[in-house]
């Protein structure tokens, strides 16, 4: 079954929470099921607030499709612990942090054609805590990793999923918060909602999905792609090889471990970022994590940041994977969905 089909089925299940069957939780008609293209539509009710009105999906399927995720992850060629070593693609497309944002991931799926471009790679990240909302205000960014799920499914060795803090901080409950808003029982609130009769059981498979996707993703030619780096005063101590060990250990999910400097990290000069590089044997950098309102900002010759969850500017990059990279085409790698 191609992932079209896929995810028509997925979500063709009729809405039984917070309404009738059949209708959608914000009072619009449902849309059209029928492909990816039409899947997913995004509302605007207040200036800077979405809402997105869904089709309620099958619990069951959602579990089935996030543990079929993890065995992909897990299976996935070239990883090793945290970190994914890309050997066989030509071509990598990152997008950056997404924070809910369906429709930019819609956009994102469909600029790579992965299904066309068997050669060519996907990278998203930090996909969870963004400001669209169930019916009841809690937040359902929740959807867009049951389609990474599927995706990861559908195209195991073409679609990865970078760890991001937000959710390194749901995993271990860290507390996260914007506008004193604490982000992870929010998070939580629309698993609930969408979710009622197996809030559990998806909270755990999302935390065991999360365990084992990627922190930091290296190509042969020497581009080391991670949510962040970390700062100046991490970085001495930041071993790389501690990404590799299995089973991680807790305390590098922690302040002061290996996988959360990496994820935290905000020092985005040029002597930080070539000390970084230095420390993973590479030469260039993709990141997000810092809020970017144009989508992608090349914060020093060695580095791009990238940001997909404001209106106006999606950021992603383009980088050949097989090819030796070059100033001048890094620097002329970022465009917006």
């Amino acid at each position: 079954m191609d992932v079209l089909s896929c995810l028509k089925e997925y979500f063709e299940q009729p809405n039984t929470v917070g309404g009738t069957a059949g209708t959608s939780h914000c009072d619009y008609d449902i849309f059209d099921c029928h492909d990816f293209n039409t899947l997913l539509i995004r509302e605007s009710f207040e200036p800077n607030e979405h809402r997105i009105h869904i089709i309620m999906i099958d619990p069951n399927k959602v579990l089935n499709t996030i543990e079929k995720a993890i065995l992909a992850f897990k299976n996935t060629p070239g990883r090793s612990g945290r970190v994914l070593r890309l050997a066989s693609a030509s071509e990598v497309i990152v997008v950056g942090d997404l924070h809910g944002r369906v429709d930019h991931l819609k956009k994102a799926f469909t600029l790579a054609d992965l299904k066309a471009n068997p050669k060519r790679t996907l990278i998203v990240q930090e996909l969870i805590h963004g400001t669209t909302t169930h019916a009841d205000g809690s937040d359902n960014s929740h959807l867009v990793l049951d389609m990474v799920a599927s995706l990861k499914c559908q195209f195991p060795n073409q679609v990865h999923y970078l760890l991001g803090n937000h959710e390194l901080s749901q995993v271990t409950n860290r507390q996260i918060s914007k506008n004193n808003i604490d982000l992870n029982q929010l998070f939580d609130q629309g698993i609930a909602f969408a979710y009622p009769t197996m809030v559990a059981q998806i909270k755990d498979a999302y935390k065991n999905l999360i365990s084992v996707i990627p922190a930091m993703i290296l190509l042969p030619n020497q581009v080391c792609i991670s949510h962040s780096l970390p700062d100046k005063t991490k970085l001495e101590s930041f071993d790389s090889k501690k990404l590799e060990v299995v089973p991680e250990q807790e305390s590098d999910l922690f302040p002061g471990g290996t996988v959360h400097s990496l994820v935290w990290g905000r020092d985005t000069s040029l002597e930080n970022a070539e000390n970084f590089l230095n420390k993973v044997h590479c030469k260039w950098l993709v990141t997000g994590h810092i809020p970017c309102n144009h989508g992608f900002d090349y914060t020093n010759s060695k580095q791009i940041i990238l940001d997909a969850h404001f209106d106006n500017a999606a950021g992603y990059c383009r980088l050949p994977a097989d090819q030796e990279i070059t100033g001048e085409v890094f620097l002329k790698s970022g465009g917006l969905l």
